[in-house]
């Protein structure tokens, strides 16, 4: 064989293994949103990269759990993953982020605070995650329902919005004060954690909930749990928007990505009709502040790197939001005037509440802990004082990792 036939026959046994390593993993939660937006920018990103992306999409708490067991096991199915403070245990094997951000200038256009501790994610001091995705919990109402019942959507407690749910109901038998994805367990936190202004983390630096505070709040929920639609205690985010959307709800609480779009698309007849308003409550709204991180495993980080812009940067933020309603941390999406025209009832609401806006201060464990007892005491398997003693009981239990506790100190988390 001659040298230039080796040569050739070396180069075409090595290209397989090029090409194989021209590719990555990104783990997504399965929402028909970030899943659906990352695979209508793969292809894209091949054609400029030559590097393959595969979405392993996932439902959040399998999500939360494949990459835990992912970095644990050694795996290393994913070189980007989605997630969040719920991490927290898993950390140290995310590469710090803080050279390619200001290399690329990352922060330069970012809505003012998203990057800061606790919404964004750090470890000793590094920023580890990215953002995307900004959400922020949110209450929806029929403008005809409250009318017609007299209600002023101005909640300022929950208590107000209970004393709302009276009068709606009385008003029409048929109507169902508000709706909510129930069957989605983690979301009770939502009503807890904006209702709920205690602190989450003792003096001994345990988890563990202020007692009287924790069954007021308790008791709010198993309230407001009275007036769900009927057999409204195991919605689905779908079913949730659709009681709203057909006026079976008077009210909807849920993310607003994930309902706003269906709520305003052609031939809605809720469509017009309707605007969020600010989140009640003396806690806070929950923030959605998805973050991306790059793996320590990872072969090629430049690469990670290069799909992290390209899922998150300033470039895709409209198209994600005008075809996925994805919620963006880019300035830019809320100040361009086609969108903010049409995002009168409700951007002014979602942009008020950011700045309160939080993630909370728990670990994954604990975090399960607390929205599977709220459950029980919504739906009168437990009372909330047994649910609030279960809780802390528990979470005597449970490690705070240094990083949340460092959060925790600056969000005024921690008793005093």
């Amino acid at each position: 064989m001659g040298l230039s036939v080796a040569m050739l026959a070396i180069g075409a046994a090595a290209a397989p293994a090029i090409a194989q390593d021209k590719s990555l993993t990104f783990s997504v939660m399965a929402s028909g949103t970030y899943d659906k937006a990352a695979e209508a920018l793969a292809a894209d990103f091949q054609a400029k990269t030559g590097a393959k992306v595969t979405v392993a999409a996932f439902p959040w708490a399998i999500l939360r759990q494949n990459n835990i067991t992912d970095v644990v096991t050694g795996t290393n199915q994913y070189q980007v993953m989605s997630g969040g403070f719920y991490l927290a245990d898993i950390y140290q094997h995310f590469v710090p982020l803080d050279d390619y951000i200001k290399k690329d200038n990352m922060t330069n256009g970012l809505v003012q605070g998203l990057m800061d501790p606790g919404r964004s994610e750090y470890f000793n001091g590094k920023q580890i995650g990215f953002p995307y995705g900004t959400d922020v919990y949110g209450v929806m109402v029929n403008d005809d329902l409250l009318k017609q019942a007299g209600v002023d959507a101005n909640f300022k407690t929950w208590d107000d919005f209970l004393a709302a749910c009276s009068t709606i109901e009385s008003k029409d038998a048929g109507v169902a004060c508000f709706s909510h994805p129930t069957g989605s367990p983690e979301q009770i936190s939502a009503f807890f954690t904006g209702d709920y202004d205690g602190t989450y983390i003792d003096k001994n630096g345990h988890y563990a909930l202020n007692v009287d505070k924790a069954v007021a709040t308790g008791k709010l929920i198993a309230e407001l749990w009275k007036h769900l639609p009927k057999q409204g205690n195991a919605m689905s985010f779908d079913e949730a928007n659709a009681a709203f959307r057909d006026g079976k709800a008077a009210m909807l609480v849920t993310w607003p990505s994930f309902a706003n779009a269906f709520l305003d698309a052609d031939g809605s007849p809720i469509k017009g009709h309707w605007h969020q308003v600010s989140f009640p409550g003396p806690g806070f709204p929950q923030l959605s502040q998805w973050q991306l991180f790059m793996v320590d495993s990872a072969p090629d980080k430049d690469l990670a790197w290069d799909w992290m812009k390209t899922f998150a940067g300033p470039q895709a933020a409209k198209a994600n939001y005008e075809k996925f309603g994805i919620g963006s941390p880019w300035q830019a999406l809320y100040d361009d005037a086609d969108l903010k025209a049409k995002h009168q009832h409700d951007w002014p609401a979602k942009l008020a509440d950011l700045p309160r806006a939080q993630n909370l201060v728990l670990t994954g464990e604990a975090l399960d802990f607390l929205n599977n007892t709220l459950q029980d005491i919504a739906n009168g398997r437990t009372s909330p004082e047994d649910g609030v003693a279960a809780i802390n009981a528990a979470w005597a239990n449970f490690t705070v990792p240094q990083t949340l506790a460092d959060v925790a100190v600056k969000v005024g988390a921690v008793e005093k």
